[in-house]
């Protein structure tokens, strides 16, 4: 057996849980552990209270990726297609959660720190969000201006109701003159 420390990660997982009146099986949320000691062994099982106090690191980890999955405000970097999961895992045992907060940690204020601190692959990512809030940005303008425009733009077509109106009306009135003018 090896004497090298054993790689401990939990996650979540289900269990069998009876069955439903449907007939259907149900299933319960739990918490999992695997448990590697390269190269021949690894267990995985259900957590006890025993695993998470002798692990308190993975399970911290386990814990700050749960909430980053949960509802935050902004876009979620577990929804966003180009964050890969081990560049997830790794912002969210940093507290970051959002797209935003990423391109927060790159800002030019704070890009010298975050480039001392962080791996090169989040800075990487969070470059790319900085980006991708920046074309968000002037998406806003163009939706600005199209509404601007799309109200003068009906602003112009009552006025051209009105003048055709005047227009007909005006033209009538031509009518029963020159007909007034011929008898």
């Amino acid at each position: 057996m090896s004497d090298g420390p054993t790689l401990v990660q939990f996650f979540t997982g289900w269990e069998r849980d009876g069955n439903g009146p449907d007939g259907l099986p149900c299933y319960r949320e739990t918490i999992r552990v695997r448990m590697d000691r390269p190269p021949f062994l690894s267990l995985e099982r259900v957590a006890e209270e025993a695993d998470i106090a002798d692990h308190p690191g993975p399970f911290e980890l386990y814990r700050k990726i749960c909430e980053a999955r949960k509802e935050i405000v902004g876009y979620p970097l577990a929804l966003w297609p180009a964050c890969p999961p081990h560049v997830f895992q790794m912002c969210a045992a940093r507290d970051i959660y959002t797209v935003e907060q990423l391109a927060q940690t790159v800002s030019k204020k704070r890009r010298a720190e975050a480039v001392k601190t962080m791996p090169p692959d989040v800075i990487e990512i969070a470059d790319r969000a900085v980006h991708m809030i920046e074309l968000y940005g002037k998406a806003g303008k163009y939706e600005e201006l199209i509404s601007g425009l799309q109200g003068q733009l009906d602003a112009m077509k009552e006025q051209f109701a009105e003048a055709l109106s005047t227009i007909s009306a005006q033209k009538s009135m031509i009518d029963t003159l020159k007909l007034k003018v011929a008898v």
